[in-house]
């Protein structure tokens, strides 16, 4: 009983050892949907499902495996409860088994109730704080809201998806939710990556000075590209994104950390720069919108969420060692990853040779990722002999 008990209360202080390897889990179902529906061994298509799965699914429980470990920890505040633990994940497979049984609405509705919880969570810890998080991470509330209204919205407008509203909720949950989080965790996580961890401001629970107008200026940004995605609903696309791409430059010209080198610090800023890249083809080309999205989704994100999934992990199951090393593994995942994003932006270029390019990017992500989680995930059991 004290084994099983102890081991419940580790998931409470490190949620991410039971959310990465969930989140991994929901990614694969949502890109096995591809195959599945080819091989006629999926009748309905899987474009809906899949694009929550890899949202709602996969990138959520990244997100909060990430956010509810490091959150706690950073304003010194109690690790979450098991009411909140189980409350969370329930929710997320919840939310996921309703998406690929096909009612949207439903997992919608308990994907928003999902990070209304976790919203809640976060604040409160906030509120309670012995030390400030760093500014930046003004865009991740900013980001876990997008979530929070674009699902909504998308339940709410489920049978109008052309409307206005359905199209910016889509916007918001499926480019916002991600991109906001990731561009305020980013610094902070680069210089740690870098070995390089920048005391910006003193810690204390009053927020310092000079915490404000960086704040500010994190959550402008976020506003911005919000913004964007307003605009481009309302066919204003060319300023849009490249006010989108000028604004994301601008703040990652502004707050990230350029000097010094490391293997996973390198990964990580070839995945920003493929968000970059993504934005810019959209930009050049909006006729390729779909398929610019993978650059950023599949290259961008997907390389990010498993470069800091990697950090994580290893740093907390006292394989901190391997982090100053080059991981081979590592490379032949990012490189099937890379292969993946462009053969599924091909398949837009080529419509004859479209299906043979979807699977191809399915089966080439699915590669990689069966790759990461066997050299990674099974050290979320082991745990940090420093704790």
């Amino acid at each position: 009983m004290q084994s099983r008990a102890r081991s419940i209360q580790v998931l409470c202080e490190e949620p991410f050892r039971l959310f990465f390897p969930t989140g991994l889990m929901l990614g694969i179902v949502g890109v096995s949907l591809w195959p599945l529906y080819y091989a006629g061994l999926v009748t309905a298509y899987p474009g809906t499902p899949h694009a929550r799965l890899m949202i709602e699914g996969f990138m959520a429980s990244f997100i909060i495996g990430f956010l509810g470990t490091a959150g706690p920890r950073i304003t010194s505040t109690s690790h979450f409860s098991r009411r909140e633990l189980f409350t969370l994940l329930s929710l997320d497979l919840l939310s996921a088994g309703l998406h690929v049984g096909g009612a949207h609405r439903a997992g919608d509705i308990l994907f928003s109730f999902c990070l209304a919880v976790f919203l809640f969570a976060i604040g409160k810890r906030f509120a309670r704080r012995e030390d400030s998080p760093p500014p930046n991470f003004a865009l991740v509330a900013l980001g876990l809201l997008n979530g929070f209204v674009g699902a909504l919205l998308l339940a709410l407008f489920e049978d109008k998806l052309y409307s206005a509203q359905y199209r910016i909720g889509a916007a918001l949950l499926e480019q916002g939710f991600a991109l906001l989080p990731i561009l305020g965790v980013a610094p902070f996580l680069l210089a740690h990556l870098l070995g390089t961890p920048r005391p910006d401001l003193p810690e204390s629970r009053k927020l310092p000075a000079g915490w404000m107008p960086r704040a500010v200026f994190a959550a402008s940004v976020g506003l911005i590209v919000d913004g964007t995605f307003v605009a481009e609903v309302f066919d204003v696309t060319a300023i849009a994104s490249w006010l989108r791409l000028g604004a994301v430059l601008v703040y990652l010209i502004a707050r990230m950390p350029w000097r010094g080198r490391s293997f996973l610090g390198d990964c990580l800023r070839v995945g920003i720069a493929a968000v970059l890249i993504g934005i810019g083809v959209a930009a050049i080309w909006p006729q390729y919108g779909i398929g610019a999205l993978h650059i950023i989704f599949i290259s961008g994100f997907g390389l990010i969420v498993l470069t800091v999934a990697t950090r994580v992990i290893f740093g907390h199951s006292g394989n901190a060692d391997l982090l100053r090393k080059r991981l081979p593994f590592f490379i032949v995942a990012a490189i099937l990853i890379f292969v993946a994003m462009l053969s599924r932006y091909v398949a837009d270029l080529a419509p004859k040779a479209r299906t043979i390019h979807l699977v191809a990017a399915a089966v080439f992500w699915l590669i990689a990722s069966l790759i990461w989680m066997m050299k990674v995930v099974p050290k979320v059991t082991i745990p940090d002999p420093e704790s």
